[in-house]
């Protein structure tokens, strides 16, 4: 949260740090930003955070089974596939 709050009094001009402090905050910054925003979703909505990310490049991805274009559509409208959802 202290970066964030840096962050805020550089960018109003309320700062009291050196220029080359300012600089080398400037150039953390694009690293640091992440890391706070996921230090907040942690303390306020704990049941969002995902202590790992997700692996998603191993994980396989498999499509389910296509609708035939006779075939009923399955938003529940009664037409067909090809007339209805699957006409765009």
């Amino acid at each position: 949260m202290l970066f964030l709050m840096v962050l805020q009094e550089i960018y109003t001009g309320h700062s009291k740090l050196s220029e080359e402090e300012i600089d080398a905050i400037d150039i953390e910054a694009p690293d640091q930003i992440p890391n706070c925003i996921a230090t907040i979703l942690r303390q306020s909505r704990p049941e969002l955070f995902r202590p790992e990310p997700a692996n998603l490049s191993t994980m396989p991805f498999r499509a389910g089974a296509r609708p035939g274009r006779n075939d009923r559509c399955s938003c529940g409208s009664g037409r067909k596939y090809k007339q209805c959802c699957g006409r765009h």
